[in-house]
């Protein structure tokens, strides 16, 4: 029998399997042999145990999620102010993975201090422009998650669980209010679970904690700018075949900057990741994770 993995709490796991929802324990092998089960693991289950891990699509391990077909990144116009930083960093690890990234801009009825629906509008990425504190535009999301496993991603506040409830109506969870004091979000949430929506499955998550590279195996610069769709028709036209975007001479995406076809903020964090990430050690390979 084959099941998906719903939540795991204590050494128990609720699994979804043809017969329906139930907990069971990972067998002892399967422990021995060092496997981690994750949230959203397709598992096969014998004498009422999870006895082994079906192979996955993608993993990541913090928050511990596998097999994700899309990532939500929800950012609020204000209340909290958007980090554009974050923002992309979430959509590059999200593609690395073959994770389709998509926009959610949450809060529109305040005002778009920072112009992000201009900027997001020329990545190529969807996006989509929702209250859900009104429930204003959210049934647009529903196709997103039918018959797909979904996260939300986003900083504290913005408004992940306020969607949820909206999505969901009879799985009402607890929001939280925004800190007047340091004007960040309060974590509502505490551990992760897929719940059934719009006919597919989403995660809440206790958010995206650490979002150093190395936690999702980013390691291959060389691979950066193949995540950043608005670079995608200038690839291949620079002059040099090895160009990095930085300060070649006659670079396509540079000049495609230069005359505003990719917004300044996605290049400036393009090349604040190129250096973060830096080059590969001597021991690493560019399919290492």
């Amino acid at each position: 029998m084959t099941g998906l993995v719903l939540k795991g709490v204590g050494g128990l796991y609720t699994v979804q399997t043809a017969e329906g929802v139930a907990e069971y324990r990972a067998r002892g092998g399967l422990k021995k042999d060092g496997n981690i089960l994750y949230v959203g693991d397709r598992v096969e289950i014998e004498e009422n145990a999870v006895c082994r891990i079906l192979p996955r699509k993608n993993c990541l391990i913090r928050p511990p999620l596998a097999n994700l077909d899309r990532l939500l990144v929800v950012v609020a116009f204000s209340d909290p102010l958007p980090n554009l930083y974050t923002i992309d960093k979430l959509t590059v690890l999200a593609a690395y993975h073959g994770i389709e990234p998509v926009i959610v801009f949450n809060k529109i009825d305040l005002q778009d201090r920072l112009g992000i629906l201009d900027i997001y509008g020329k990545t190529g990425l969807r996006c989509y422009s929702v209250c859900a504190a009104a429930g204003e535009n959210v049934d647009l999301l529903q196709e997103e998650f039918r018959g797909r496993i979904c996260a939300f991603a986003g900083v504290s506040g913005v408004g992940k669980t306020s969607l949820m409830n909206q999505l969901d109506p009879n799985g009402k969870r607890e929001t939280g209010t925004v800190s007047t004091r340091s004007l960040r979000g309060r974590h509502t949430t505490r551990h992760v679970e897929l719940f059934p929506v719009c006919g597919g499955m989403v995660a809440d998550t206790p958010g995206f904690s650490n979002l150093e590279f190395d936690y999702f195996g980013l390691k291959d610069r060389t691979r950066l700018s193949e995540c950043f769709p608005e670079f995608q028709p200038y690839l291949g036209k620079c002059r040099f075949p090895d160009c990095v975007h930085d300060r070649e001479k006659d670079c396509a995406v540079r000049t495609a900057v230069e005359d505003g076809l990719i917004p300044l903020s996605r290049y400036e964090s393009y090349l604040r990741m190129y250096e973060q990430i830096g080059p590969l050690r001597p021991w690493e390979t560019r399919d290492s994770k």
